[in-house]
């Protein structure tokens, strides 16, 4: 009979290509014929679908479904198994259309290694109506991962309400990707026997769970036990504890508080985190208040760490909480919301710190005091200045301090009264401040003040106090110390500065020179020093001397840090940069601390590839860095009109770029600005990076908005974990040295659009089209490095310079 029939259809098939239309009247007489031989025409038209077009896979699939049932699906199955890929799918297209068989076969079929899973689950999903629940997740748990996957959305898809103690049966299993579906699923009924179920795996040992239970229950309404979720603030996982976040604040429970307790505890800072930003969803006065109060029994290191996340974190309900707390008759309390008031340095507060100040409770007012000064108002002078006045010496030294660092020159007078003190920490203290407001104006007589109280005091502490302060002073202001200073460089002589020297000795100061024959520099210098008058760069006209060594030529540029000049070293005849520092720099002092100590370990770096730093300067009231000229233009010069700069000179530049930044790197310096403007490049074209030290004087965690009003870094080049104000390594310039290919081999960067600090966010966000999307002509291999080196996990990018120098070398072979 097989025989017959298989005769029989192909002679039909013949006669239907024969005719070369299976539209065909003549066609469709025959397709009629093969039909009625029945499964035994199936094996035939399996073979005919591996060569037919599209008119013919047509016409056979239908007849195909027209013979599906349960003895013939067997041949189905194994053409499926054995089939072209146009077979298979002409198969599935009938399995799908076709209700003649038992729907369980199909599952079946998911057992077999050989067959096309995704065109099986494909018919499934198209016939889910024909199963139940219970069947799809009997055969789900056995499948590998994709086509459980798949299985689990056919089962989500089908579920209803009668489904629900099924799937809640299977929530505690053993498979942990099972039950992450199961719980998916579950989401969407919003019950209280479901909420109840997904509860219990919040405390599962797999993190995935637990998450997939806190977004299962972000979504549902009516009541949580809130205790184990706030436990979840404590979780290890990070993505945990911040949806855990989510699902507590959601929840707005009335006992979320007393669960809070124990997290601000938490020796984990992430867990106090968790705990505080809870807080600034729900927390109210009362709240902290009650936190406070619960916390202030436990020992010193508890309350501590407690308060520390409160400080540290803030936000605003907390700080407005915090804010009333000051007045609070709790004098643990009060204590306690000082001290968070003292690190979250909310100018909200100036108000109530100021009224703070006459707190009966010493340790209240002092630490107001002290909290003022950190948030660095001149609003809170008046009523400092107004303590001077009192009879307690042991607040005195702190309010002096705090009018010291607000930098306002009107208590120079009344600390200068305070010189006559008898209490030795209070002169100290006044020492301190008048040198920190001493100003070009006052500083000889905030100078003279200093050295008499040095000198009369008969006490080394006090005496070591003024030396100090009239160093400082005369580092900022003291024309002659420049020539003392290049005479202790020669020497190599450091400065007398014990506590018996002549208070009237004009303090050396060690410069960043070599040492050598300068003789005629300090002739020259000793010469300049008789002239007080603060140079003013802006007024120096072609062929001045500075110094009497340097000749001015020409004004190149000005940036946030400095003024750029061309000189002449007539000591040595040759071109060199000053750069002199902006005023807003050079009156910073930790800043300046942090300047010298990088520029001290930039000079190291010699390199082909790197300009070289000469010295440190002082100059008649300014600082300056000398360095080598090399006439050249910026790389940023070659990027114009949004053009691409060709692939090899784009590649050789980057490489140049990462070799000069290896030798960086093993000097211990990270540069922090590389961007296009500090890449320079002469006419036959070897490259050097410039300007090491400037922005590598910024402290760690310090925001990139400084204080004196300038930016760290160029947003278009920075690093995301730069702008974010955490710890910096060589892979914040593995970043910025990904962006400027980027740049280079797309004619654009890859975020420029708004401001500074929408520019910032989008470097945090990490969304920028792949280097490839904006040049389709690029190599994939070189969009794929460009795209890495600037990941935002910085553990995704290359590791060192090396590595992205090689990765380069491999990209130009």
């Amino acid at each position: 009979m097989s025989f017959f029939s298989d005769l029989r259809a192909e002679r039909l098939i013949a006669e239907i290509r024969q005719i070369g239309d299976p539209l065909h009247p003549d066609s469709q007489k025959a397709l009629q014929k093969l039909a009625k031989i029945g499964p035994g025409a199936i094996p035939k038209i399996l073979d005919t679908l591996a060569v037919a077009d599209r008119k013919e896979t047509a016409v056979y699939t239908d007849i195909l479904t027209q013979l599906i049932d349960n003895k013939s699906f067997p041949i189905l199955a194994e053409g499926m198994a054995e089939g072209s890929p146009r077979t298979v799918q002409a198969i599935g297209q009938a399995l799908a259309a076709s209700r003649n068989y038992s729907a369980n076969l199909l599952i079946e079929l998911l057992g077999r290694a050989e067959m096309p899973k995704p065109t099986i689950l494909e018919v499934i999903a198209s016939q889910k109506g024909r199963f139940t629940v219970r069947d799809l997740l009997q055969h789900a748990y056995s499948q590998e991962a994709n086509e459980k996957a798949a299985l689990f959305k056919i089962v989500g898809e089908l579920a209803d309400e009668s489904a629900l103690p099924e799937l809640i049966s299977r929530i505690e299993g053993k498979d942990s990707t099972a039950r992450i579906h199961i719980i998916n699923i579950l989401a969407r009924f919003n019950r209280p026997e479901v909420s109840q179920a997904i509860q219990t795996q919040l405390r599962d040992p797999n993190k995935m769970i637990r998450q997939a239970a806190l977004n299962a229950l972000s979504k549902m309404d009516g009541p949580l036990n809130i205790g184990p979720i706030c436990q979840l603030l404590r979780d290890p996982d990070l993505e945990v504890a911040n949806r855990a976040i989510d699902v507590v604040v959601r929840a707005n429970d009335p006992d979320t508080m007393k669960y809070l307790i124990e997290v601000l505890k938490d020796e984990n800072e992430y867990a106090r985190r968790a705990g505080v930003e809870v807080l600034n969803h729900l927390g109210t006065a009362n709240d902290i208040k009650h936190l406070l109060q619960v916390i202030k029994d436990d020992d010193w290191w508890v309350r501590t760490r407690a308060a520390d996340a409160l400080g540290k974190i803030g936000g605003p309900r907390v700080v407005d909480a915090v804010i009333e707390l000051i007045r609070d008759e709790d004098e643990d309390v009060r204590r306690a919301a000082i001290e968070i008031l003292n690190q979250t340095k909310d100018e909200r507060a100036i108000n109530f710190l100021i009224e703070a100040t006459k707190d009966k409770d010493w340790w209240v007012s002092e630490r107001a005091v002290d909290a003022l000064a950190e948030i660095g108002s001149k609003k809170a002078v008046p009523a400092l200045m107004d303590l001077l006045k009192t009879d307690n010496a042991r607040s005195l030294p702190t309010v002096v301090r705090a009018l010291g660092k607000l930098g306002d020159t009107r208590v120079i007078e009344p600390l200068v009264q305070l010189l006559e003190r008898p209490e030795k920490e209070i002169k100290v203290e006044a020492i301190n401040a008048l040198a920190r407001l001493a100003d070009d104006k006052r500083a000889d007589a905030v100078r003279s003040y200093i050295q008499a109280a040095g000198s009369n005091a008969n006490d080394p502490t006090i005496e070591s106090a003024a030396v100090r302060a009239i160093e400082d002073i005369d580092l900022r202001y003291s024309s002659t110390a420049v020539a003392a200073a290049i005479k202790a460089s020669r020497t190599g002589a450091e400065p007398a500065r014990s506590p018996g020297r002549t208070m009237g000795a004009e303090p050396a100061r060690t410069l960043l020179i070599d040492r050598g024959d300068v003789d005629q520099v300090i002739k020259k210098a000793e010469e300049s020093a008789a002239a007080s008058a603060k140079l003013d760069i802006g007024t120096l006209k072609p062929g001045d001397v500075v110094e009497g060594r340097y000749k001015f030529i020409e004004k190149i540029g000005k940036g946030a840090f400095g003024t750029v000049l061309l000189m002449e070293d007539t000591v040595v005849e040759e071109r060199l940069i000053l750069k002199f520092l902006n005023p807003n720099v050079a009156q910073d002092e930790e800043m300046m601390k942090r300047f010298v100590h990088e520029l001290r370990y930039s000079r190291k770096i010699t390199h082909r590839n790197v300009i070289r730093i000469y010295d440190f300067l002082y100059m008649r009231g300014n600082y300056a860095i000398s360095m080598e000229y090399f006439p050249s233009h910026t790389l940023g010069s070659e990027i114009v009109n949004e053009k691409p700069l060709p692939l090899p000179r784009a590649i050789k530049y980057g490489i140049d770029i990462c070799t000069g930044m290896t030798i960086a790197h093993q000097a211990g310096i990270v540069h922090r600005d590389l961007k296009p403007a500090n890449i320079l490049i002469n006419n036959e074209g070897l490259l050097k990076i410039v300007d090491f030290g400037v922005a590598a004087a910024q402290k760690e965690g310090d925001t990139q908005l400084t204080k004196t009003g300038y930016v760290i870094g160029s947003p278009k080049y920075m690093a995301p974990e730069q702008i974010l104000g955490k710890k910096v390594d060589e892979r914040a310039d593995i970043y910025s040295v990904g962006v400027i290919l980027y740049e280079m081999v797309t004619g654009v960067p890859p975020y420029s659009r708004g401001d500074h600090m929408s520019v910032m966010y989008q470097h945090v966000q990490g969304k920028a089209k792949t280097a490839i999307e904006v040049n389709t002509q690029l190599p994939r291999p070189l969009s794929d490095l460009v795209t890495k080196a600037m990941s935002v996990d910085k553990a995704k990018r290359y590791q060192s310079m090396d590595e992205l120098r090689e990765a380069l070398e491999k990209a130009l072979a």
